[in-house]
């Protein structure tokens, strides 16, 4: 990177197991730069006790309560100030609400905000379709089903359908992703940097996407230019 070159500042958006996760990895390996979550920072006060925010943050999170927004704010600012970060970043988990959105916007120029867009009907299908043993094997009904149904192949006990997997409560996270979610993508909308990508493709051509979308977006600037 030159001297003066910008930072390379990227952000994945996109509704439960939509795969941004592992979109935001790629992104990362790619470009040589740090693959942050919130879920990841926190994680890692929690375990440092050394850390002053350490017990604050471990309540908050033994408790199952969200962490305030304030105090997230701050931790991912502080985190994108870290040398492995002069590069640039690729984060996911973060924003989670237009407030989050609005403050780090006063702080950062984002280059690229993607949303990894998965229908409510898929997302429920990939969900709903899930089972596990008791041994935390997974299996899938659709994608990776059992040889025998019902029945782990590693290990042969019972397969089952855990609570959060089923519809009605998938149903209940989705509206509770899109009564924030939605604000925050017509934020990034208006600001011009959104770029929409299908994710009910494969990973790889997932990732050939966003790829493509971003040579897009650097020809028109050179073209501008």
């Amino acid at each position: 990177m030159f001297k003066n070159e910008k930072p390379l500042e990227i952000i994945v958006l996109g509704p439960p197991i939509s795969g941004k996760g592992t979109q935001t990895e790629f992104l990362a390996q790619t470009f040589g730069i740090p693959h942050i979550s919130t879920g990841q920072i926190l994680a890692d006060i929690k375990a440092d006790k050394t850390n002053p925010l350490a017990q604050e943050v471990t309540g908050f999170i033994d408790q199952g309560k969200l962490v305030p927004s304030e105090l997230v704010n701050k931790l991912v600012e502080e985190r994108f100030k870290k040398p492995d970060c002069q590069r640039g970043y690729a984060m996911d988990g973060y924003p989670r609400t237009l407030e989050q959105a609005q403050y780090i916007d006063q702080k950062i120029k984002l280059d690229y905000v993607f949303l990894i867009d998965v229908s409510d009907t898929e997302i429920v299908a990939r969900m709903s379709g899930r089972r596990v043993c008791k041994n935390g094997h997974t299996w899938h009904l659709k994608y990776s089903p059992p040889k025998v149904d019902g029945v782990c192949d590693v290990c042969g006990e019972p397969l089952s359908q855990r609570d959060d997997d089923k519809e009605e409560v998938i149903k209940g996270r989705l509206n509770i992703y899109h009564s924030e979610a939605d604000k925050i993508l017509d934020f990034y909308e208006v600001k011009g940097i959104l770029i929409r990508i299908n994710g009910e493709q494969s990973t790889e051509e997932v990732y050939r996407e966003i790829m493509r979308k971003m040579v897009e977006r650097l020809r028109g600037e050179i073209e501008v230019k």
